[in-house]
């Protein structure tokens, strides 16, 4: 019995290790689409997810870059890679892409990218609050 619980222990922590590594790369991947903001005081990163935490791939998250301070890094939800143009816009107040934009002010971001849904991964991945905004 002490066998069985110490393997069920040992296989626990080693899947959690494995989620962990796997986590740790795909916050740290490298953007697929990289750009300056248009005032220039942010980078805007479409960063794709894979491996096990995205099997077959096809979303992405944008991550926020304070150029000023770039240990000021906020990640959106996750959302599905086609559905975004990673045309940016920037005002006073936001700044974003097509579908995606992100408030300067409450550092959180507001999604209205059509048939979005949530997903349980966006608790590990996104470390912002989001609102979502029917596209209607």
């Amino acid at each position: 019995m002490n066998k069985a619980i110490l393997a069920v222990c040992s296989l626990l922590a080693a899947l959690a290790l494995l989620f962990g590594w796997c986590l740790s790369d795909a916050l740290n991947a490298p953007p697929s689409v990289s750009q300056v903001s248009p005032h220039g005081g942010h980078l805007i990163e479409s960063v794709p997810v894979q491996g096990l935490l995205a099997p077959g791939g096809g979303l992405s998250y944008l991550r926020i870059v304070d150029r000023a301070d770039r240990s000021k890094v906020f990640r959106s939800p996750l959302f599905a890679t086609r559905s975004v143009d990673m045309r940016a816009s920037e005002d006073s107040q936001s700044l974003g892409v097509t579908w995606i934009a992100f408030d300067k002010r409450t550092q959180g971001f507001t999604l209205s990218i059509p048939q979005w849904r949530p997903d349980w991964r966006n608790i590990f991945f996104s470390n912002t609050p989001y609102e979502v905004v029917p596209n209607g």
